[in-house]
């Protein structure tokens, strides 16, 4: 009997991987939400967390605690492995850094998320049924990876999943939009890509309860939510790079910044750039009025671009602008003592200031390579 109740207990629970500046907000808002929605149901959903971080570890604890009340924070376990989570839970999400912690935190053989389905009883309980209209009552396990990483390794990744798990999991990539606010708010967009009609109805409800009304935005097949991500964000650093040479530009010729401002945004260079995330520090609100602290920061950019940039060899893509705005963001990452890096994506601007200041320009007219 003890086993049977552990079997069903798993195919109602939930489990995190992940819980850095963005993960752990997000898994806040799921584990909260999932918990009110399905109480009162005859088997209780359990929650799960593996974080590798002590401190990212007790942080969590601490809040859901706080604002999660007891009766959840009861329900919440910690565990060591992904192999461990896929043993405990059958709906798994994770929020990690880049591609090599995707690919190991799935694909390890000792202890990887992977390994563990493998592991499981061949009874293992199905997920309950989403009431699509496709049948999946083998499938044991959903899993919904939210990095943002190459989109070819995510597709890669979810097909060895699907192979190698006889069809039982599910695997979903689902990059989100947004940044720490809208994570703590629960007003993300989320992006996308799905096996199957049925692996969709598992996993839209979990992502809906991080995301805005109508923020869920399925893209295609596996790999083309991530996809979206990374050129949309390719897009943004080409913008964003655009718009600080603008407004220095504005500067130097002495123009009015606020004046520029209102210019560009109801004439043709507006850009989501422009209109929300200008560095001009006389706009109120902008990530320059805060000393550019809190927002996306300029090393993840520049990771975004690499992975698009990465994608974009594997096809043979010529992407001239995009190793210019990596080139760029190199720069501004390795600015001083890389106190840059960490602010948000906007201080592009500064660092064209400081390059101005330094005569940068000047010194490769007069004497720089080729001279």
């Amino acid at each position: 009997m003890k086993t049977s109740l552990a079997r069903l207990s798993r195919a109602t629970s939930v489990g995190w991987i992940g819980l850095g500046a963005m993960g752990h907000p997000m898994a806040m808002n799921l584990f909260k939400k999932t918990h009110m929605a399905e109480q009162g149901q005859t088997e209780q959903p359990d929650f799960y967390f593996c974080e590798q971080s002590e401190k990212n570890a007790e942080a969590f604890l601490a809040d859901i605690r706080k604002t999660g009340g007891e009766e959840l924070a009861r329900r919440v376990r910690r565990v060591g492995s992904g192999k461990e989570m896929a043993q405990a839970a059958s709906r798994i999400v994770t929020m990690l850094p880049s591609t090599p912690q995707v690919e190991a935190v799935y694909l390890d053989e000792s202890g990887g998320i992977l390994s563990g389905i493998q592991s499981l009883p061949r009874d293992t309980a199905a997920l309950p049924d989403p009431g699509s209209s496709s049948s999946d009552s083998v499938v044991h396990t959903v899993l919904i990876d939210q990095t943002t990483l190459d989109p070819t390794a995510a597709m890669a990744i979810a097909a060895r999943v699907h192979s190698e798990t006889e069809g039982k999991a599910f695997m979903l990539d689902a990059p989100v939009s947004g940044g720490i606010v809208a994570a703590s708010a629960g007003s993300l967009t989320i992006m996308f890509g799905s096996p199957s009609e049925a692996a969709t109805a598992h996993a839209v409800p979990l992502l809906q309860r991080m995301a805005r009304d109508g923020g869920v935005i399925p893209c295609g097949a596996n790999g083309t939510g991530v996809g979206v991500k990374v050129c949309n964000n390719l897009i943004l650093a080409i913008n964003q790079i655009g718009l600080a040479e603008g407004l220095s530009l504005g500067r130097s010729l002495g123009i009015d910044p606020k004046l520029l401002h209102n210019v560009v945004n109801s004439s043709s260079g507006q850009s989501w750039s422009s209109r929300v995330n200008t560095p001009l520090a006389e706009i109120e609100g902008s990530p320059g009025s805060r000393g550019f602290t809190g927002g996306f920061q300029s090393r993840l950019m520049l990771k975004d671009v690499g992975l698009a940039l990465h994608a974009a060899h594997q096809y043979d893509l010529p992407s001239p602008l995009g190793w210019a705005a990596k080139s760029v963001y190199e720069s501004v990452c390795a600015e001083g003592d890389g106190e840059m890096a960490t602010k948000d994506f906007s201080v592009v601007l500064e660092w064209l200031k400081k390059k101005q200041a330094e005569g940068v320009e000047r010194g490769w007219k007069d004497g720089g390579p080729g001279q």
